[in-house]
């Protein structure tokens, strides 16, 4: 079996996944909504794992899309699962895995910035993430993009958004988050930053499933056909009259900008003299 592929179903299985014991007996499971067929993420999952397990559905309710699920419903079967997938499981997933067959639960290992723990990032982002665009918050008609991966936990941040960040490094966690109908809090992690969506997406391009290759895609479009921004207030320009306290420059006199600390090189901005006396006045007062 290929062990990217293999990772890959881990970081899904973390992300969608459940495991454990119910009226039917021992039981692993991952659920999927699509109105089109069934999900490639479930065949995919299927074929990671050497065929083991059943792709079922669709159960259909009204105002809901139908729904389908790959399962495995016997303790070997589940046993086997657990050996699959635990050199990259986190510890939610392997405790229920190894409750469910009554076996020791393993610890989970550190994951890392490498090729060896992207496809396991790239599956929990195929369950969880998504790729939005959202209007810029101070040029109106301009875009920009964000990625996020959602996760629920009991208590904290979820471990699994901790390890996607140490792989993609890039973003932050926030949380948790008010949501209807949830039993748990609601955490997420986002990345917005041009360079680091960007980087993100190529990361984890190798991997990602067909649907949200394309919702990248998309967003990627759109925010590479618009023109870039120009840094700064424009309103400010190139010619200043006047430094951010209202000291006029003609008056007041500006010098170049010039580091007190060791070692620190020269910037190109400059200072303006009676903020830069300011300064010195207050800090002679607060030294007596």
């Amino acid at each position: 079996m290929d062990r990217h592929e293999l990772a890959w179903a881990a970081g899904f299985f973390d992300g969608e996944g459940w495991a454990g014991k119910s009226k039917r007996g021992i039981q692993a499971r991952v659920n999927q909504a699509d109105i089109s067929g069934v999900p490639e993420v479930l065949t995919r999952l299927q074929r990671a794992l050497g065929g083991l397990g059943n792709v079922g559905g669709p159960d259909v309710k009204p105002d809901r899309r139908p729904l389908y699920r790959w399962t495995v419903s016997s303790r070997s079967d589940v046993g086997l699962l657990l050996d699959l997938l635990k050199p990259w499981l986190g510890s939610v997933k392997l405790l229920q895995l190894s409750q469910a067959v009554n076996l020791s639960t393993p610890i989970a290992k550190p994951a890392m910035p490498s090729d060896e723990w992207r496809p396991w990032a790239a599956g929990l982002y195929d369950g969880e993430g998504s790729s939005s665009l959202l209007q810029h918050r101070t040029h109106v008609g301009y875009l920009t993009g964000e990625l996020s991966v959602t996760q629920s936990a009991l208590v904290g941040a979820p471990e699994v958004l901790s390890r996607f960040l140490v792989i993609v490094r890039a973003g932050h966690i926030g949380g948790p988050y008010i949501q209807r109908n949830t039993t748990m809090d609601v955490y997420r992690w986002k990345a917005a930053a041009r360079g680091d969506v960007e980087r993100v997406v190529a990361e984890l391009w190798p991997w990602l499933g067909c649907v949200k290759r394309q919702q990248a895609q998309r967003m990627l479009d759109v925010l590479r056909a618009q023109p870039d921004l120009p840094r700064g207030n424009p309103a400010w320009g190139n010619n200043k009259t006047h430094c951010v306290k209202g000291h006029e420059y003609a008056t007041a006199r500006i010098r170049p900008y010039s580091a007190r600390g060791v070692g620190k090189p020269r910037r190109d901005n400059q200072q303006c003299l009676v903020c830069l006396r300011d300064y010195a006045r207050n800090q002679r007062r607060q030294s007596k």
